[in-house]
């Protein structure tokens, strides 16, 4: 029995042997990871709700920070705007003013009764026009150039003549200036002040300055009245038709309403389209041609007044005459704007995000064809004015 107990053993201690090398070559699996503690999860917790607040809090003074950039760029753009506003306020006041210093000096001048002070104060008075509008930016150096002969046409002609041309020129660069800051946007050539050229001053003043010179010329007792009164008809309708179409595109395009095209009232259409049209146009076109028919009243009872007659009595005789130039104002803004609907190009660049008068790749068509300028439409409305004017009414 002891023997077989002996080799009943060996096998057994073989077998344990062999057990417990194998399980020291074997790996030792990895524990289960133990689970965390309520402390633990409290610490991460609190430490996760602090890296929270910290992170929220550098995003609030960043989001205040970029708040009051903000702010501050918005207060110094309304200030800055107020400025503008207020400086163009006062520029408008001040050409107002001597525009109408500009109508008594032309009504003394021909109260003079002297030929040579007529002729001498007329040359003054078109250089000092010219030069006042230079000095306001109202014309640059070669509309400056061109202003002084049409100021002198017009003024040596006639004391009406004179005071509506002064009129027209003032009341027109302060009309430019109202709300500036707004047409920068709109009008792709507009400048502060006004600035306007050579070309613009003749398309606005060498039909009435010949109108005017051909009245000087047989302005005698012994010519045909009929004819005085139709030049002097066409020269107070041309500048009427001026002065309304420029009240109408510098004022009416600040209307809150979308401008109508003339051709198709029932299309909306950009502000600063050519054609487009508002009802505050439209009464701005009245006022305008309305501010020339009174300069021709004024003018003439000033020069009464300075001889020695009733100013009051020479202004009620001649009213109707301020009616005469709100219709040419209203009639000159309509050709006006049927030729800038039909003939002159308007449409809206995506680059310049405004109306433009030329076309090109990023520009969409909205009215008209490329065929007359700016300039040459305000030449043939006004000269159409002039025409009927003189045709049916003789002032």
């Amino acid at each position: 029995l002891r023997a077989r107990g002996v080799a009943d053993a060996a096998p057994m201690s073989t077998t344990v042997t062999t057990t417990i090398a194998a399980r020291r070559a074997t790996p030792r699996a990895r524990s289960a990871p133990s689970r965390p503690t309520p402390a633990a999860v409290l610490c991460a917790r609190r430490t996760g709700a602090v890296r929270i607040h910290v992170e929220n809090d550098v995003a609030d003074r960043q989001q205040n920070r970029h708040r009051r950039k903000r702010v501050i760029s918005r207060a110094s753009a309304v200030d800055g705007s107020a400025d503008a506003s207020s400086a163009a306020a006062t520029g408008s006041t001040t050409l107002l003013v001597a525009g109408a210093l500009a109508v008594g000096a032309v009504a003394a001048t021909h109260a003079a009764g002297n030929g040579v002070a007529r002729l001498v104060g007329s040359a003054a008075l078109g250089a000092a026009l010219a030069g006042v509008g230079y000095a306001k930016q109202s014309l640059d150096a070669s509309g400056a150039l061109a202003a002084i002969g049409v100021g002198f046409g017009s003024i040596y002609s006639d004391a009406r003549f004179g005071s509506a041309l002064a009129v027209f020129f003032f009341a027109s660069s302060a009309a430019t200036r109202v709300r500036s800051d707004v047409k920068v946007k709109i009008d792709e050539h507009f400048k502060a002040g006004g600035g306007r050229d050579w070309v613009q001053v003749a398309a606005n003043g060498f039909v009435p300055t010949i109108i005017a010179m051909v009245y000087a010329l047989i302005a005698v007792p012994s010519a045909n009245v009929s004819l005085q009164g139709a030049l002097a008809s066409a020269f107070l309708g041309y500048y009427s038709c001026c002065c309304g179409d420029t009240f109408a595109s510098e004022l009416g395009v600040l209307s809150k309403s979308r401008p109508r095209l003339i051709i198709d009232p029932m299309r909306s259409v950009e502000p600063g389209t050519n054609g487009g049209v508002t009802a505050l146009g439209w009464s701005a076109s009245a006022a305008g041609g309305a501010a020339v028919g009174a300069a021709f009243v004024v003018g003439r009872a000033a020069v009464v007044a300075l001889s020695g007659g009733d100013f009051l009595a020479a202004c009620i005789q001649d009213a109707i005459i301020v009616v005469y130039g709100a219709i040419a104002g209203v009639f000159g803004s309509f050709v006006d704007s049927m030729l800038g609907a039909t003939v002159q190009y308007s449409g809206f660049c995506s680059v310049k995000d405004k109306v433009v008068s030329k076309p090109g790749p990023t520009v969409s068509r909205i009215s008209g064809c490329e065929f007359l300028s700016n300039s040459a439409v305000n030449l043939v409305s006004a000269s159409i004015t002039a025409v009927v004017a003189a045709i049916y009414v003789s002032i």
